[in-house]
């Protein structure tokens, strides 16, 4: 009999779209293992009109969000959760213990390292690892005198596909993008590592227990939906990256490695997501993301499919060791739409 999967945050180009796509439409073998209902706060949510049975969700910040959700698992007969969000991956996974059945989340102790660029820098740094500085926008003369520009400003909280993210060019540039900023605690600068050309999106696999199942390496081509930005600079092409990954998967040893003594550090227990570049030799890392990734619908359809591993490996405890995925292949990323009678929109 299928196990019945909710699956939150379906709306189009998010990462529970990814989700709901790696259960549904990777293989007919997966599909058949999972009855899929999907959740969104918004009823214009792509995901909803791809299955059977849908429902609408509260805001994952309301204060009725995790009391609807408890119904919800009692009225579905739900056997697992999927949180395809941020926020809903980290007020699930600190949540766990308020629900009869699996949050398909990594642990609630590693949610920092995607919400909190300061605490990121930091663990990186305290793990002895190549780390890119990371400073207040108040120290944006020391961040200068270190390293020059181009620099770029970010928040610091939260990872949102790249949003808010800016290449600073000049001294006066910066001034006055920081003049515009309301929340100027909540931004941070760092300096702009390496190539766009060898920028890399990685997602490394734990089982329930932490063991490392695989890794899978994308090299990532900064174009089309990938790039956000690019400017010549003192004569040089900088870029920087939206959270929509594209490119080529590849294998790489040394950057597989790297990544998964990574997660062994961390602690980490299910998907792992490590964006980083090379420069001189040296691994950088930029983001860590303790979740499922917007590529995941990209490594199902070449055979890493990190959703039905660990559905598998939670609800049936079933072991994992290398996957036999594809590689050495392009994948090339577009938008897709459904069209839905009015009638029909819940």
């Amino acid at each position: 009999m299928k196990k019945n999967i909710l699956i939150t945050a379906v709306g189009g180009r998010s990462v529970g779209s990814g989700i709901l796509h790696s259960l549904l439409r990777s293989s007919e073998e997966v599909s058949e293992r999972w009855n899929v209902i999907a959740a969104d706060a918004d009823p214009f949510a792509w995901g909803l009109y791809k299955v059977k049975q849908k429902l609408i969700l509260p805001l994952a910040n309301s204060s009725d969000y995790l009391n609807v959700l408890l119904k919800v698992v009692d009225e579905y007969s739900i056997h697992a959760i999927v949180p395809g969000s941020e926020i809903e991956t980290e007020i699930l996974t600190k949540n766990r213990h308020l629900f009869s059945v699996p949050i398909i989340a990594n642990d609630y102790s590693l949610m920092p390292l995607m919400m909190d660029k300061f605490y990121c820098n930091k663990i990186i740094k305290e793990l002895g690892l190549p780390y890119i500085p990371t400073y207040s926008l108040y120290d944006l003369d020391l961040a200068e005198s270190k390293f020059g520009f181009p620099l770029i400003i970010k928040p610091t909280e939260g990872t949102g596909g790249s949003k808010g993210v800016v290449i600073i060019e000049s001294k006066e540039n910066a001034l006055s993008i920081i003049d515009s900023l309301k929340n100027k605690d909540k931004y941070c600068i760092q300096p702009l590592i390496g190539s766009g050309d060898e920028e890399y999106t990685v997602g490394v696999l734990s089982d329930k227990e932490g063991v490392i199942i695989d890794s899978i390496v994308m090299k990532r081509k900064l174009i089309g939906l990938s790039l956000l930005d690019t400017k010549i600079i003192n004569q040089k092409k900088v870029n920087i990256s939206t959270g929509y990954s594209q490119g080529f998967f590849i294998k790489n040893k040394v950057i597989q490695s790297f990544c998964e003594n990574l997660a062994v550090s961390l602690k980490s227990k299910g998907p792992l997501n490590v964006q980083l570049r090379l420069w001189k030799n040296d691994i950088y890392i930029f983001e860590i993301h303790p979740r499922f990734s917007g590529t995941t619908t990209m490594r199902s359809d070449v055979g890493f499919n990190e959703v039905d591993v660990l559905l598998r490996n939670v609800l049936f405890n079933e072991k994992f060791s290398r996957l036999k995925y594809q590689y050495d292949v392009a994948v090339i990323r577009a938008f897709e739409h459904v069209i839905v009678p009015i009638k029909d929109m819940l």
